[in-house]
């Protein structure tokens, strides 16, 4: 597979996103000083299990998850459906080939067939 790199929509000129799932900021003036090279970010694994990213832009800083950039930017969405899904159920497998787009039924239908978060407490207990 050839690497592809693409500007983030809305960061477009601060903020670069490639197939394997890197953000990278791109060279800017901070202030009176310029920042002359790439940098890639680095991610964070949120309080929910999924890696997440800050993205700065007019002096205010947005966390996103990581997930739905690759999918926004990378996995077509040709019936616009809401929810990123992660088709192994691992939250922080975010190659381009485990991520689909589902409506929320389908979501949680997928945690429920495959015992995914909440439904392995319901599980564990007993509970259908």
């Amino acid at each position: 597979m050839n690497l592809i790199v693409k500007n983030i929509l809305g960061y477009e000129g601060l903020y670069l996103i490639d197939s394997l799932g890197n953000v990278v900021s791109c060279p800017r003036q901070q202030g009176s000083k310029f920042v002359n090279q790439y940098k890639i970010l680095g991610t964070k694994v949120n309080k929910f299990g999924y890696k997440e990213v800050a993205l700065s832009k007019d002096g205010r800083t947005k966390t996103v998850l990581l997930h739905r950039l690759i999918a926004i930017h990378f996995v077509p969405n040709p019936d616009n459906l809401p929810v990123v899904n992660h088709k192994n159920g691992i939250k922080t497998d975010n190659r381009i080939e485990n991520l689909e787009w589902v409506t929320r039924s389908q979501n949680t239908k997928h945690a429920y067939v495959n015992n995914l978060g909440g439904f392995k407490d319901f599980a564990n207990a007993g509970i259908k």
